[in-house]
């Protein structure tokens, strides 16, 4: 049975039976990042608008990263369309991936309207709108953490592995 390592913010990597741990690249990497900086970016009272420019640039660009993740998802053949086919057993988990993406969409679209509404920002909005990045930024993870599983079990099982 293979082990894992889990690194900042949940992000699940089992290790291979020669030692190495098995990654995937992934979009979503990127948009987690962003959703972190964005998050961790420091508000001046005297320069709300900074920051609100620099915190929808990064959701902005992390909503770029998430919808390259899902149309990489969309193509025949991507790690998910694979899993599904070569592992008919895992379709509750793919379809459990495939319906975060419409939440994600719509979770990272608000957080963009919201950051960019217009009206006075102020240390709570800054912090609400923070909040709502960090817990995306979390749902994230458990959804790379989900596809890195998925596409270990349909790559990487050693043969007479119980299933």
């Amino acid at each position: 049975m293979a082990t894992t390592s889990t690194s900042y913010s949940g992000t699940f990597a089992p290790v291979q039976p020669d030692g190495t741990i098995f990654t995937i690249r992934d979009p979503l990497e990127e948009a987690r990042e962003l959703l972190r900086q964005a998050a961790r970016l420091p508000f001046h009272a005297n320069r709300p608008q900074a920051w609100q420019a620099a915190f929808r640039q990064a959701v902005t660009d992390a909503r770029s990263a998430i919808r390259h993740h899902i149309w990489i998802a969309e193509l025949p053949d991507s790690p998910l369309n694979r899993a599904e086919t070569l592992e008919p057993r895992l379709l509750p988990k793919v379809d459990q991936q495939r319906e975060e993406h419409d939440l994600f969409s719509r979770k990272i679209d608000e957080l963009v309207e919201e950051a960019g509404a217009p009206g006075d920002v102020d240390i709570w909005k800054m912090i609400e709108l923070s909040e709502q990045a960090i817990l995306l930024e979390m749902a994230l993870a458990r959804h790379h953490n989900r596809l890195t599983q998925l596409v270990f079990e349909t790559t990487h099982r050693d043969i007479g592995e119980a299933g």
